[in-house]
């Protein structure tokens, strides 16, 4: 072969990589362009209005018919090209290898690759109209220049092909009629640009941006604030993949087990066994081929056959290779899943109190466990679809250099058109998934909502309700699920069709090959098992895709959670609070929830707490007392003036060492479903059993606990809903005497106690808070007139502060909601002693 042969070799099969190579690239190029322009890039087609938008989309819409157009009979001439080289090979009876003349073979399976990539290109796409872009418009040039290259060295060697003039001068005025459409195909392209360019061009007005928008112009999900949640995804394939890359990024981190050497030297021992298993994949069927040759009367070919059973034992996932890779990879696999998992979860408890306000449960954690998914798609990406891609190329060759370069084209042409319309059929697949997982979640949520709120459902009477609406939400899950199963059986008689003809065109040349002796019976047999074996994991190709599918679709919720960033950050200089006074000074602060459109919540406080000393807040329900103390705690940043302890400003300091010296009594307590003794231990781990029962005693709890079967023991159930209000608000309170912080937060810490109990505990608590700096919340006035000053709140402002005597003496609204709580207690003890109502009831008013 000289060097003329040779170079057009070359330049045939470089033509349809060329093509592909430069659309992914391209588009590749784009995406991290856009990527760093941000949000911007795409703002302006929200700023048009609806009249421009008519005309861009009306422009755009022509632009691509009359491409489309362009490219189908681009696609005629290309298989015209066929037509003539396939008629030229058989007529003019020239070798098909070319090493003689003209590479017919290398022709044809070039040209056949260019035809399926335009092919592709004339399928509507499922995810919307199909719109050429600047990545097609740079293939088109390459496909000219390419034409143009080939065309010119025909005419350049013409003698030394030793085909007739006739024959190339048609394949060349086919290749200038290609280069013309080609050409014609980015001038309506650039028209097109041109056309949309002073529209596209403009700045983005203010005034028309959508107040819902998060950047990309789609509103934030997740239920959380929108200025924290990620922007939603709508496609799995195409350039989609590009998104998934771009955004599961975050994750690669936790896939390589670097905190093991152990496993990482697992995992390279995986990759030689995959290695292996490649190699085996090859070597059996062409020993099947060479034992078909030695097999005959009087002989027995011992060496062949025990190759070929070793082989055969060697080969496969379930064979020897691929049974110590499955279980050399368990530990990596189980490694990686608790890794991500962990750091999940952990992600998770480190996010705002915002987050965790608008949360649903339910799908919080359906996406916490979606660890298990991201797990599964690293393995079948890594040892079942790669692999395989690899075994339809590496087949390619083989057949290409041991046989002919027309099972190449049958191969490639099979397994290709194979993989595409798999991939193409599951963008349908993908959105009828999606919608699918999402009913899923929502059919969850409604069953997790239902029963954690169990009480309530029994209070109205509501479980039929409640039935009627999770069986309404299955319904609709159930209508999702078929569409995937129809669509899911529609794609598996797709697969078989295309095989059965590749298994028809592969059987009609080696039929035609041995009738003429040029193949063997053995390498038949190869041949044909080769095939096979390609077939096996190509029709679980379907299966492997749309499992990575489904299991990128479901770590989504995964992958948005660690996009979730906390709303309170610690800078990265944050100080720890070194030994604490307990000042806590207020400096006009002002705050306003995200979620109240911006509504201020308090305006202007200030206020000081010296060390040691009990204040009091009070007011009606939404005056920001509340929020006072989560601004202490610092599940929110002020946005206005500061709050700081002991001269500190809290958003100087690291949140840990804030949040160990504060202990706080919430007016909902919560406990885990586990011991009285586990709850008690949260708050100080290390407290021994005699300074538990102290604690206790001080809750006026410790004798109701030792009278339980269990004692510390019993367990308190979900939320801690076995004990009673009044139960679970006095474990909080020995939990918060236990955390014997210097700082001491009551959030209605006796709101679910009766009477007796409750003077009971206002002394344990004025022993506790002695010598603490204290801050109580409470509606009930006479818990506080000890305290030694009162702050009065009114719609997020002070309007009164100053001691209980000297509130009283302002007769201002201190003093009148100290005047209507005396008169109900008054009514309330009246009720009492004349038996008109139990403790209870009163307790219950």
């Amino acid at each position: 072969m000289d060097s003329t042969q040779l170079g057009l070799r070359i330049a045939f099969y470089s033509y349809p990589v060329l093509l592909f190579v430069t659309l992914l690239g391209v588009q590749s190029f784009q995406y991290y362009v856009e990527r760093k322009r941000g949000p911007e890039s795409k703002a302006t087609r929200n700023a048009l209005d609806s009249e421009q938008k008519a005309k861009a989309e009306k422009i755009t819409r022509v632009s691509s018919t009359i491409i489309w157009i362009l490219q189908l009979i681009l696609s005629g001439l290309l298989l015209a090209s066929i037509i003539v080289a396939v008629h030229e090979a058989i007529v003019g009876q020239h070798a098909l290898d070319g090493k003689a003349g003209f590479a017919f073979s290398a022709y044809t399976a070039s040209y056949v690759g260019v035809l399926l990539y335009y092919l592709s290109g004339l399928l509507p796409d499922p995810e919307g109209p199909w719109i050429p872009g600047t990545a097609h418009a740079s293939a088109w040039i390459v496909g000219a220049l390419v034409e143009a290259v080939i065309a010119g060295v025909f005419c350049a060697v013409q003698p030394s092909l030793r085909v007739s003039k006739e024959f190339l001068g048609t394949l060349n005025a086919l290749a200038y009629s290609r280069i013309a459409i080609l050409v014609i195909m980015f001038v309506v392209l650039v028209v097109r640009e041109y056309e949309l360019k002073p529209t596209a061009s403009r700045s983005v007005p203010e005034e028309r941006q959508s107040l819902l928008e998060n950047g990309d112009g789609s509103p934030a999900n997740y239920g959380s604030v929108p200025a924290h949640g990620p922007p939603a995804r709508t496609q799995v394939s195409g350039t989609g993949w590009l998104d998934y890359f771009a955004g599961f990024r975050i994750l690669f981190p936790y896939l390589w087990p670097k905190d093991s050497i152990l496993y990482q030297v697992v995992v390279l021992i995986c990759l030689i066994l995959l290695v292996l298993q490649r190699t085996v994949n090859v070597l059996a069927p062409l020993q099947l081929g060479v034992l078909v040759d030695n097999l005959g009367k009087g002989t027995i070919p011992y060496r062949e056959i025990i190759l070929y059973v070793v082989y055969r034992g060697l080969q496969g996932n379930q064979g020897i290779l691929g049974a110590a890779r499955s279980v050399l990879w368990i530990p990596v696999s189980q490694s990686l899943f608790r890794r991500l998992s962990s750091a999940a979860f952990e992600h998770v408890l480190g996010l705002s109190l915002d987050f965790h306000l608008n949360k649903k449960i339910g799908e919080v954690t359906s996406a916490l466990s979606r660890g298990a998914a991201m797990n599964t798609f690293l393995e079948s990406f890594c040892f079942q679809v790669f692999p395989m891609v690899f075994d339809i190329f590496l087949a390619g060759v083989i057949f290409f250099v041991k046989y002919d370069a027309f099972y190449t084209i049958i191969i490639f042409f099979i397994m290709w058109s194979y993989i595409f319309l798999t991939i193409y059929v599951a963008k349908y697949r993908g959105k009828q998934r999606r919608d699918m997982a999402t009913k899923l979640r929502e059919m969850e949520a409604v069953k997790t909502d239902a029963i954690i709120a169990y009480e309530t459902v029994q209070h109205n009477c509501a479980v039929p309700r409640e039935t009627k609406r999770f069986k309404d939400h299955v319904v609709f899950y159930q209508m999702a699920e078929r569409l995937v199963q129809w669509s899911l059986n529609g794609l598996n008689l797709t697969q078989s069709s295309i095989f059965t003809l590749g298994t028809a065109l592969l059987v009609a040349v080696s039929a035609y090959k041995i009738n003429i002796g040029e193949q063997t019976v053995g390498e038949f047999v190869s041949l044909i098992n080769y095939f096979v074996q390609l077939q096996g994991p190509l029709n679980f190709f379907g299966t492997y895709y749309t499992m990575l599918q489904n299991n990128l679709i479901e770590a989504e919720r995964m992958l948005d959670l660690f996009k979730e960033t906390p709303g309170v950050v610690e800078k990265t200089d944050a100080i720890s609070l070194p030994s604490v006074r307990g000042e806590v000074s207020f400096n006009n602060v002002e705050f306003s929830y995200q979620t109240k459109k911006g509504e201020p919540v308090i305006k202007n406080i200030s206020f000081k707490v010296p060390p040691g000393t009990k204040t009091a807040l009070v007011g009606e329900s939404g005056s920001g007392k509340s929020t006072c103390l989560k601004l202490l705690y610092r599940f929110y940043d002020t946005l206005g003036g500061s709050v700081t302890v002991d001269g500190h400003d809290l958003k100087d300091l690291k949140l840990d060492s804030l949040r160990k010296h504060i202990g706080v009594v919430p007016q909902d307590t919560v406990l885990f479903n586990a011991t009285i003794m586990y709850n008690l231990l949260y708050a100080n781990p290390n407290a021994s059993e005699a300074e538990i029962h102290d604690a206790c005693k001080a809750a006026n709890i410790h004798d109701r606990i030792i009278n339980f079967p269990d004692g510390y023991e019993t367990k308190v159930g979900e939320r801690g809903l076995k004990l009673s209000g009044g139960e679970r608000q006095r474990i909080a309170i020995a939990r918060a005497i236990l955390k014997d912080a210097p700082i001491l937060l009551l959030d209605e810490a006796t709101a679910s106690l009766d009477s007796h109990t409750e003077r009971q505990i206002q002394d344990a608590l004025e022993h506790v808070t002695s010598g603490r700096t204290t801050i109580t919340i409470a509606h009930r006035l006479s818990t506080i007139t000890t305290s030694d000053q009162i702050v009065v709140l009114h719609k997020g402002e002070i309007i009164e502060r100053g001691t209980h005597s000297e509130l009283l003496a302002l007769q201002g609204r201190y003093h009148a909601m100290w005047e209507k709580q005396t008169t109900i207690e008054k009514k309330k003890l009246e009720k009492l002693e004349k038996g008109d109502a139990s403790s209870e009831e009163i307790l219950h008013e």
